[in-house]
């Protein structure tokens, strides 16, 4: 192979590297914008589990009044002191239960965001990983091609000096 067919091989080589790059950095791209999808869902999963945790707590919260106005009402119907005794232990276990079902709604409902937030910004770490692959890779086929047409050029280097009197490698 001369000169020419150096110079042919090189510039194939040269594209194809850049081929590669560019290829590389497409699939890099298409990678950051999904993880940004991913990480915009996680962080409307974590307002919904906000959102939930604030309805199931106020459904909670309902049902314990309810229910506290319903042991009121059949103990005052049944001539039951409410102020005392029994009845006043009854009524304070009722808002306690209540209070403390209400209180695990808005902790899961927390826990459960912070978890989705967490995985939001692990979407958003890979999404910056992914857009740096995709800038390595378009300079990586760059260099790679440069160096694919160089090697090409060199490999043909003492071919091109024969005639002198010397070898590169004489130099």
């Amino acid at each position: 192979m001369g000169l020419v067919g150096a110079g042919v091989s090189g510039g194939l080589g040269m594209a194809g590297s850049l081929i590669n790059g560019f290829s590389q950095a497409a699939a890099s791209k298409t990678e950051a914008r999904v993880d940004r999808l991913n990480a915009a869902q996680a962080a409307n999963n974590a307002n919904v589990a906000i959102d939930q945790g604030y309805l199931n707590a106020q459904k909670d919260y309902q049902e314990g009044s309810a229910k506290l106005g319903a042991q009121r009402a059949q103990m005052a119907a049944n001539g039951v002191t409410l102020d005392s005794g029994s009845a006043l232990d009854v009524q304070q276990a009722t808002g306690r239960n209540t209070g403390m079902t209400v209180g695990s709604d808005l902790y899961d409902a927390n826990a459960r965001a912070v978890a989705y937030r967490n995985q939001a910004t692990s979407y958003d770490n890979e999404a910056r990983a992914a857009r740096a692959n995709a800038s390595n890779a378009i300079t990586g086929g760059a260099i790679g091609g440069t160096l694919a047409a160089g090697s090409a050029f060199a490999s043909k280097w003492d071919d091109l000096f024969a005639g002198v009197g010397t070898t590169a490698r004489g130099w």
